[in-house]
């Protein structure tokens, strides 16, 4: 306490603050002559059980400016290691930038169709010179395979066509589908091409065709083997899953948007259009507002009295379409799983209704149609359910297609 007492009478006398404090409260300042007295006739001659406070003063000083020093030398170091790191940092970020940007410029998702190779069907006539070469690859190439920088493709007219517009916004979605979605059960995105006014989507080519082909191709699979419908439904129910955790919406789910590879693998196609769409419209012009306006729906959906019938009653409602959404997407699964299981199209099986199917296809197909969107299981759930259906070590659509080969061969 004495020692705290000789400080705060020091300071008093010596200190600038101390001073300006008391001219703000309107007190005379000690004067200089003043202070020096006291110091040299009070504070120096002080003791405290026999020793100078001002010793002890000066003492408890250079502890304090030691103790700063403990702590200023590893700041003097780490201050401008943590200032190169930064610089590093602000660096590579700008890198990255220019890096993005100039990939976008690229414009690495377009593709020229005249680079496109496709492929005429073996059937048709020969055509005798390069003209008609190129006039039957048109024809072909709505729905066309082919093949572009050394990639098995597929073109398909993009049925958003009327509405597409390349922006800003539109490029950062185009290259993000083309770098980063990739998953074994969804087709990847190759890019789009132009021809003659129409636009074109250019995705992985399945060379199996769609799901609905590849089981009319294997009958004898189908018919044999149940767990083999319950692992097709899971691989689509991954597919979706990983989808809607990239945020990305299908809308369209239907079996035909499900195809087979040359690897026996199923892949979901056709999912860029919701997600094209939905960037497109946000930057149409007001002379576009009328069709910007209508569901991504309207331009996926064909006519007929089954055209919608995959589609969620919160989507399809009163005649009208609305937007689609993930619960939509769970919905179409479930109508999926019947077409599996019992109403294939082109290989329906007769005198099976939906009460006579597996009961765990029958429980997965009922929670996923439910009229409630938000009592509709998520594709995790769903795929998680169905795979503790499938008995065995086969997990994958070639495994089942072997064991029940092998099944029927020895039959």
């Amino acid at each position: 306490m004495a020692v705290e007492l000789v400080r705060y009478i020091e300071w008093f006398l010596t200190s600038h603050q101390a001073k300006a404090e008391a001219v703000n409260n309107r007190m005379t300042p000690i004067s200089h002559g003043i202070a020096n007295r006291i110091l040299s006739a009070v504070l120096q001659r002080m003791t405290c059980n026999g020793q100078l406070l001002m010793d002890l003063v000066r003492h408890q000083k250079y502890e304090e400016e030691e103790s700063l020093k403990t702590w200023k030398m590893p700041v003097q170091i780490v201050s401008p290691m943590v200032a190169v790191i930064i610089l590093l940092l602000a660096a590579y970020a700008i890198a990255q930038r220019v890096q993005y940007l100039r990939t976008l410029n690229r414009d690495n998702w377009k593709i020229n169709f005249s680079d496109i190779e496709f492929a005429v069907p073996r059937k048709r006539r020969e055509p005798n010179n390069s003209a008609d070469t190129d006039e039957a690859a048109q024809t072909s190439s709505a729905n066309c395979p082919g093949r572009w920088n050394r990639q098995e493709i597929a073109t398909r007219l993009l049925s958003i066509a009327p509405v597409f517009n390349i922006s800003w916004k539109v490029k950062q979605m185009l290259m993000r589908m083309r770098e980063e979605i990739g998953h074994d059960n969804v087709a990847k995105f190759v890019g789009i091409s132009f021809q003659n006014g129409a636009v074109y989507l250019v995705e992985q080519y399945c060379a199996n065709g769609s799901l609905v082909e590849f089981l009319q191709d294997n009958k004898y699979v189908y018919s044999l083997n149940q767990s083999f419908r319950y692992v097709a439904c899971a691989d689509i129910a991954n597919g979706m899953a990983y989808l809607h955790r990239q945020n990305l919406i299908h809308g369209n789910l239907t079996i035909d948007k499900c195809h087979v590879d040359s690897r026996w693998t199923i892949k979901i196609v056709d999912w860029e259009y919701a997600a094209l769409y939905d960037v497109v419209r946000q930057t149409q012009s007001d002379s576009k507002q009328a069709t910007r306006k209508r569901s991504v729906i309207h331009f996926l959906c064909g006519q007929g009295s089954g055209a919608f019938k995959h589609l969620a009653p919160e989507v399809y409602k009163k005649g009208l379409l609305c937007e689609p959404t993930r619960a939509g997407d769970i919905y179409s699964f479930g109508v999926i799983i019947r077409d599996v299981f019992v109403t294939l199209p082109g290989h329906e099986l007769p005198g099976i209704s939906t009460e006579q199917i597996p009961v765990k296809a029958r429980q997965m197909m009922e929670l996923a149609c439910h009229e409630t969107a938000i009592n509709r299981p998520s594709f995790e759930q769903l795929e998680k359910s169905i795979r503790s259906a499938v008995n065995g070590r086969q997990t994958n659509l070639l495994d089942r297609c072997v064991h029940a080969n092998t099944r029927f061969c020895l039959l």
